[in-house]
């Protein structure tokens, strides 16, 4: 039997073996002159939890890892161009429980693996207007057989982002995303406005962000709300489903209270938790048909870690 509990234990001790290699390396890099996460690790853990279709009798239960490399670049002949590469890998770790029919309970550790380019450009059409187009061409998969062309997916937005003034920007696109478990394509709208002690922060529909700031930025605390996910390529079987499975498609709405420390450096540490409002899993087999393996809402910890210099650009440091 899966137990939350020894899972928990894991995650927590696992926690300062990544914080010790991450600090390390970070640490020895001093870049000088708006906050850009150049590096960033994530992790997260959601309590296993009953799986919501009455005719399946089990749980589920996740664990997410990720880290991320970003680099800008400004044309140094046209300092209205900014481009930011970005490399990146998640791992999505499934853990099941489930009684799919007459085979009994079973019990199945499933991995998930992404990895991807971003390739963003920022340009400057007016003063105060930014013209932002990011392309991601991502590798998603259980990566338990040859890659192939049903493991390579693209993703991509664009948009229009007005500064009004040092406080305030705003801006309006269009996104094709997995972000809800599926291939969609869906509006885009962004709101950012920073008092120095106060900032809210909205990418719809990726993130909320409400958090105050103490002197100095040592400090910051609020609330955050964040929706995420994928679509992977499956190759091998999934016990708990009982089909032979092509896809799996998964997402999750987080929200709950923060908590990040700015260290020397530039190093800082965000914890969070509260919980999953909202989620997905939905393995498609063969034939196109939705096998539904969604849990009920559930409580998550999560913590990660960044390094993010101040640059001169300070459109370099959106996250959009």
């Amino acid at each position: 039997m899966i137990s939350s509990k020894n899972n928990l234990m894991l995650f927590v001790r696992s926690v300062p073996m990544y914080l010790a290699s991450c600090i390390f390396l970070l640490s020895s890099m001093n870049l000088h002159a708006q906050d850009f996460e150049f590096i960033k690790i994530q992790s997260a853990y959601y309590l296993p939890q009953t799986i919501e279709a009455s005719a399946v009798d089990g749980k589920i239960g996740f664990f997410e890892w990720g880290v991320q490399v970003a680099i800008p670049h400004t044309l140094k002949k046209s300092k209205k161009t900014v481009f930011i590469h970005k490399i990146g890998y998640g791992n999505l770790r499934v853990d099941t429980e489930a009684n799919p029919g007459a085979s009994g309970m079973v019990e199945s550790e499933k991995y998930y693996h992404t990895i991807s380019y971003n390739f963003g450009l920022i340009q400057t059409l007016h003063p105060n207007w930014r013209l932002v187009v990011n392309f991601i061409p991502t590798l998603a998969s259980d990566f338990e057989e040859n890659l192939g062309g049903d493991d390579l997916l693209y993703q991509a937005n664009a948009f229009g982002v007005n500064t009004k003034n040092k406080k305030l920007k705003y801006g309006f696109g269009l996104a094709y995303t997995t972000r809800f478990g599926r291939q969609l394509v869906i509006p885009m709208g962004l709101l950012k406005w920073n008092t120095g002690k106060f900032e809210l922060d909205i990418v719809l529909p990726n993130k909320l962000n409400i958090m105050f700031k103490t002197p100095k930025n040592i400090l910051s605390y609020g609330l955050q709300a964040g929706l995420n996910g994928g679509v992977f390529n499956n190759s091998t079987e999934i016990p708990s489903a009982g089909n032979i499975i092509d896809e799996v498609g998964y997402s999750r709405l987080i929200i709950g209270p923060s908590i990040t420390w700015r260290l020397k450096n530039a190093l800082h540490i965000n914890l969070l938790g509260g919980m999953t409002v909202r989620r997905r899993l939905e393995f498609i087999d063969i034939n196109d048909e939705i096998i539904d393996r969604t849990p009920q809402a559930a409580p998550f910890l999560g913590i990660g870690l960044s390094f993010a210099p101040k640059i001169k650009n300070p459109d370099a440091g959106m996250d959009y």
